[in-house]
């Protein structure tokens, strides 16, 4: 297992949550194939779905954050375009490398996974709690004048 779920990775959105947990399912499929001598194909299978639930995750944030009117989410979505650019260059190979240079690319989807949520995850949470907040704010005062 390369990832472990845990409290620092719970932002406190329930959608958001169990797609980065499910993200972790998939990172951990990927790095078990490649150390447990999983077959190429399988291995390749491994990246690939990995890469598919990362791209539905990413395009689900960035729903929210143009539905929403995210200010940071230009600077979000560069992060993700980024990574998506490595997980390019990466799958173009992943049936070529041998599993050592396959590794050091499970190494940095971690580094990368842990580091994106704890900080432009957390603060895109953030905004959207606050967002909830708001609104229920908004809605206690349009009642309380209907009254």
């Amino acid at each position: 297992m390369l990832i472990d779920w845990n409290d620092r990775l719970v932002l406190g959105d329930a959608r958001i949550d169990q797609e980065h947990q499910d993200l972790v399912t998939f990172i951990n499929r990927f790095f078990d194939a490649l150390t447990n001598g999983a077959p190429r194909d399988e291995v390749c299978g491994a990246a690939f779905t990995l890469a598919e639930q990362v791209t539905q995750h990413f395009n689900s944030e960035v729903y929210l954050m143009e539905a929403l009117h995210y200010g940071a989410r230009a600077a979000h979505q560069r992060e993700h375009k980024a990574l998506m650019g490595e997980l390019g260059g990466f799958l173009r190979r992943v049936g070529q490398e041998d599993d050592r240079e396959l590794l050091k690319v499970a190494v940095f989807i971690k580094d990368w996974f842990t580091t994106h949520v704890t900080t432009a995850d957390a603060q895109f949470v953030g905004f959207l709690q606050d967002e909830v907040s708001h609104e229920d704010a908004s809605e206690e005062i349009s009642l309380a004048e209907m009254c």
